[in-house]
């Protein structure tokens, strides 16, 4: 009996610890992969983040989402596809970002946007989390690498992004 009670826990603990990945085709055609795992504070450096408030630090830097609170989940990873090339999007310091959201609700905001122009070449923009502690990041991949131009939570900015999700495209 015990080791059928454990093996029961063992199963619940398995699927509650488990990643939740969030898979979706942009209308440009890029498909998108985002990966969220548990925030475990037994794995990190942290400074402040009480739930009286105040700064929140992990590791040393600011915990994007996070809202002066410790964060419930962090992304792992973001990915996306194109043309059978797929590229890692820096992810770090992301926390409490997607969840269970849509891609969008119709009419009101779209989460994620952008494209790529060749299988190389393509850039990309999120607007994480919601409330307080809502962030944007954007990306671009140019000749096959992959860099994070912004990470904010400045209102401005995600305002702008909220309205602009699609990066705007420069021709020369």
């Amino acid at each position: 009996m015990k080791s059928m009670i454990a093996a029961v826990l063992l199963t619940v603990s398995s699927f509650t610890f488990a990643d939740t990945e969030a898979r979706f085709n942009l209308p440009s055609g890029v498909n998108v992969r985002i990966t969220e795992a548990l925030f475990s504070k037994e794995h990190a450096k942290i400074s402040g983040c009480a739930d009286t408030g105040g700064t929140c630090l992990i590791n040393g830097r600011v915990p994007w989402g996070a809202a002066f609170m410790l964060p419930k989940t962090f992304v792992r990873a973001i990915s996306v596809s194109f043309q059978s090339k797929t590229y890692s999007l820096d992810a770090s310091d992301m926390y409490n970002a997607w969840g269970e959201r849509p891609l969008e609700h119709v009419g009101v905001v779209r989460y994620f946007g952008g494209k790529c122009f060749d299988a190389k070449n393509c850039q990309f923009r999120g607007l994480f989390s919601d409330g307080a502690a809502t962030f944007v990041a954007e990306w671009r991949v140019v000749d096959g690498t992959s860099t994070r131009t912004v990470l904010s939570g400045s209102d401005d900015i995600v305002q702008l992004f909220r309205h602009n999700i699609d990066p705007p495209e420069f021709k020369e």
